[in-house]
């Protein structure tokens, strides 16, 4: 059984002292910093949630430049390619009438030159011709006749 005596009179009062100044000056602190610190946890959590949605939104609109940027840069490439293949066509299209042009000058130069000597071996037949003939005919026509012949002949042939 349980004796109550002064003792135990006095330690249920000790306690019950022990309670109140506790719960007076040490409770009300202790829950006040606690409660701070949930308050502090809290906001720290919030932060992160708000860092971490920020963090994707960038990251989010990273990712939409970095795609505009390649899309840019695809397109830069393709207009270069148009461009370097159109200068190509072109040099090429011009190469080919400067080819021709040259191939026309030159057939035509060919042509210029062959008629020229056509010409000039003709003249030389024809110089030939009148000199073997008129050898032929001073040596075979005495008569002056012959000679008058030979004359309108050599004349209708010059013209």
């Amino acid at each position: 059984m349980v004796n109550i005596n002064a003792t135990l009179i006095a330690q249920i009062l000790n306690f019950l002292f022990l309670v109140f100044i506790l719960a007076k000056f040490a409770f009300k602190p202790l829950c006040a910093m606690m409660d701070a610190r949930k308050e502090k946890i809290a906001g720290d959590l919030e932060a992160a949630d708000k860092a971490k949605a920020d963090a994707e939104a960038v990251k989010a609109e990273y990712a939409a430049k970095l795609a505009d940027a390649r899309q840019e840069a695809q397109a830069i490439i393709d207009n270069a390619r148009k461009t370097a293949q159109a200068a190509h066509d072109k040099i090429m299209a011009d190469t080919k009438a400067e080819q021709e042009q040259v191939i026309a000058a030159a057939k035509e130069s060919i042509a210029l030159e062959q008629k020229k000597a056509m010409e000039q071996v003709r003249a030389q037949v024809i110089d030939l011709s009148m000199a073997v003939a008129g050898k032929i005919v001073e040596q075979k026509l005495g008569s002056e006749e012959d000679k008058a012949l030979a004359a309108k002949l050599t004349d209708a042939a010059l013209k």
